[in-house]
Formats: C-alpha cells, structure tokens, sequence
C-alpha cells in the first residue's frame, strides 16, 4: 500500500512538472507571437551597388549611413533593403522591392505580428555617415582637379619634343609646390634662374580649382634664395631659404601671411647644383615637428636631420645614413620620417641601377638607428597595379627626383606617397606604411604619354586637415602638370 502510494505521489509530481513546463512554453510562444520587430540590423545596397549600414533608434527610426562625399539621392533612388523581422511577422512594403530612400520623409514599413494582434511602424531615412575611429585612417580618396602647365598659365608646348626650344617651353618647370591652408603655391627654380622678376617664378591657385589666386608675400626674402618649399602636417607652406651658406626656414599659413622664420642653421641644406634637393618636415612647424634634407651625396646616403621644438629650430643638426649610395644612378635619394614621434622610423626613396632603366626605383622603410624594416615589393605589376610605380623607371636626367617619398598621418594611421613612371608614363600611388599594399584604388596614379625620361621628375605635398577631417594630395609631373586628390574618413 505504501509503495503505492509512492508511485501515486511521483505520479502527481511529474504531472505538475509538464503542465507547468508545458504552460511556460505556451507563455514563450504566444510572447513571440505578439512581437512586430526589425531585428538586428537594416541594410540597404545602392545604385552603384554600395552596402550601406542604418542606426534602429528608440523611436522605431532607421537611419540609412552615407558618406558625406557621396551622393545620397543618386545611391537611394532606387536601393534594396535587407533586414530581418521577429518570429512569425510580416511587412508592408514588399521588402524585395527597391526604394526611394532618398525621398522626403522616408520610407515607412509597417511589420505585423505572427498573430496579427500588433503592429508596428518604421520610417527609413538617411544621414551622414559614422567618422571611423582614430587609428583607422582614411576609407574614400576622391579625384580632384588637375590641370596641364599650360592650363595653369605657363607658356610651352605639352609633349613638346623640339630640341631647338628650351627646357620650359617643354614644361620642365623645376617645380616645388606645397599647400598653403587654402591655397596651392608653385614655386618655379627654373624661371626664377632664367629671370626673378618672370611672373612665372611664384604662382598661387585655389587648391580645389586650381584657377589663379593671387601671390605669396615672401617679405623681405629674396626670391632667388627659396630654395625648396614644402609644407608641415597641418597645411603651412614651408620654405628652405639659403644664404651664405646658412638655412633658415619661413612659413606662411595663408600666402597673404608675412612669413615667419623658426630659425637658422649654419649649413647648406640644398647643396646640390640640379633639382635633386629635397626637404621634408614632419610634424606641426608650430610646435614639434622634424625636417630631414638631401646631405651632399655619398656611398653612405646621408642626410640632415633638425628637430622642431615649440616652434623653434634647434642649433644643431645631426646626420642620418640609409645605407644606400645617394651618389649612382640618376643621383636621387630621399627621405621622409614616418612621423613625428621623437624617434621615427623613416621611408628612403632610392634611385639604383641604370638610370632610366627599368626596376630603378627602390624604396625602403628603415629604423630610426637607421637598419631597414620594410622594401617595397620588386615586382607591383603582379601585386598592386598595372603601371610601373613601383620598381619603374628613374629619370634619365641626372638629378631628376624619382622616386619622391612622402609619409603622412591621416586619422591616426601612417601611409606613403612613392611616385615612378616609365620614360613616357608619369605614375603615383599612396600605400600603407610598410610599402606593401595599395591604399585605395583611385590613389593608382598614371599619367602622360610625354617624355618623362628626360623631365626633372615629380613632387609631392600633401596634408591632413584635423577641423575638417580630410586629407588633401596634390602630386607635380614634370613636363605635364598638377593632379590633386582628396581622402575622407567616413564609413
């Protein structure tokens, strides 16, 4: 009798435990069943085929992501949504159709829970999309203006080959140019040795169309002592100014500016005879920053280094060796610091070999002590691009500057600006860090069909504008004329 009622006890036990068991799972489903959600994510594929990614507010707001550098009513005209709905539920619209995104006041989808007893509804617009994170650097590059040297108000003739002319007739204009906040300087040493009072020595256009914008007051400077100019990190043209063997650098933040000196320092920092002087300054020339020079050259490579410490120019100056002649070849060799940490690495561009002749060019990332860390990779064709920008050709006239090297940080990430050619294609490309990947496809840079071989070869100036979040490139063939670009940092 016991033991039947043992089984009897158990019996009611586990009774109580399915039903409840069994009510919980009723509660669960008919919980999923009352639900009318977008859920997780809301996704929309453009007109260009762009996948763009949405925010889901509190208020049942979708707001589609777009970068401020695309257009927004071009992309959502006609997109295709993709999201995900709660257990059960349906929705209004068809969701497989396109929409206009882009319309005023949005799209609304009405979803409807698995037992029809709620609804709710959403409305789908755009907005500007997300800055990525510091340290992610940049994600767009947008192709700017360019102009050939004729455009630009020289005179000459483009892919002039007469040897009766002269060399600027051609458009070997010996060109330097450097950002000035605004504004694009081109400094010519080719007139300004032909004649300083050409208007073609100083020219200033608007770094966005390039058109004239009047002139740079160099105050009491004499012309033919402007060396190199460049520019820092922040958009300020900077000057090299040598004079009786002393350098002193100026800067100018808006070419109407009186520029400021930081300093001098009792060398020549722009020692050679052709156009193969070169300077870079890494950093903010206000505060701290480095500027690194072509040394004269010899079988160690060897360059000048000067620190920048709250806007003012150290006394000294002490040397750097790359290891790699600076005297063979086309008898070009720079470098640029990575940035302006106090011990940066730094990139060297290297002309090796024949000049003019194929795989000439050559570039490395070194230690700040000066052991190489990263080379660039011997054969690009195959990994990064088409054109020779890589291993290319050097300019077969001596001095030419090729391969110009550049480093900049944009939005806490370091890339490199490397130029090259063949000698009848100018060609360009901004690359990661380590001179192994590409940066973005519109940074692939091929220009001319002129004859580059015989050109004084390139420059590069380029800058990040921290108010703005952008960066801006602007690259000088010689023989063709100015290219600029512009990178953002949206998602």
């Amino acid at each position: 009798m016991k033991k039947l009622n043992l089984i009897f006890l158990l019996g009611i036990i586990m009774s109580c435990i399915l039903s409840l068991t069994s009510c919980k799972d009723e509660s669960l489903s008919e919980k999923l069943g009352h639900e009318a959600k977008i859920m997780i994510s809301f996704k929309v594929k453009g007109t260009s085929g762009t996948v763009f990614n949405s925010s889901i507010g509190d208020d049942n707001t979708i707001t589609i992501k777009v970068s401020p550098y695309l257009d927004a009513v071009e992309e959502l005209k006609s997109a295709i949504p993709t999201f995900y709905l709660s257990k059960g539920s349906t929705v209004t619209p068809d969701p497989s159709l396109p929409q206009n995104f882009a319309q005023e006041g949005g799209v609304k989808y009405t979803v409807t829970s698995e037992d029809h007893s709620t609804t709710r509804e959403y409305i789908v617009t755009w907005g500007v999309s997300d800055k990525l994170p510091y340290g992610a650097g940049f994600s767009y590059a947008e192709v700017g203006a360019h102009k050939i040297f004729t455009e630009l108000g020289y005179p000459g003739e483009l892919k002039g080959y007469n040897t009766g002319k002269s060399a600027v007739e051609y458009g070997d204009l010996q060109m330097y140019h450097a950002y000035c906040g605004n504004y694009i300087v081109l400094l010519s040493r080719a007139y300004i040795d032909i004649d300083v009072n050409s208007p073609y020595c100083i020219k200033v256009v608007d770094k966005m169309t390039l058109n004239d914008a009047g002139s740079l007051n160099i105050g009491s400077i004499s012309l033919t002592n402007i060396k190199m100019i460049t520019l820092d990190y922040r958009g300020r043209c900077v000057a090299a100014v040598v004079t009786n063997d002393e350098t002193e650098f100026f800067y100018w933040t808006k070419p109407s500016d009186t520029p400021i000196s930081i300093g001098k320092i009792n060398v020549n920092m722009a020692p050679t005879s052709d156009l193969s002087n070169n300077f870079q300054v890494a950093g903010d020339i206000t505060t701290n920053a480095w500027i690194t020079a072509l040394a004269p050259r010899d079988a160690a490579g060897t360059h000048y280094r000067i620190k920048v410490t709250d806007g003012h120019l150290a006394s000294t100056y002490s040397t750097i060796e790359t290891g790699y002649v600076s005297s063979d070849c086309s008898q070009f060799q720079m470098i640029s610091p990575i940035d302006d940490s106090d011990q940066p690495n730094f990139v060297i561009g290297d002309a090796e070999g024949t000049a003019g002749a194929a795989n000439s060019v050559h570039c490395y990332v070194n230690s700040f002590a000066g052991s190489t860390l990263f080379t660039m990779p011997p054969l690009w064709q195959s990994t990064l691009q088409a054109w020779w920008v890589g291993t290319g050709f050097t300019t077969t006239r001596g001095g030419g500057r090729c391969p110009i090297v550049s480093a900049l940080p944009i939005n806490g990430k370091t890339y490199v600006t490397v130029t090259s050619g063949t000698s009848f294609w100018f060609a360009a490309a901004v690359l990661t860090s380590n001179l192994q990947e590409l940066a973005h496809e519109n940074l692939n840079i091929a220009v001319g069909d002129i004859s580059r071989g015989w050109s004084f070869g390139e420059w590069v100036d380029w800058y990040w504008d921290e108010e703005q979040q952008e960066a801006y490139l602007s690259v000088w063939f010689g023989r063709y004329g100015l290219y600029t670009y512009k990178m953002t940092c949206f998602e």
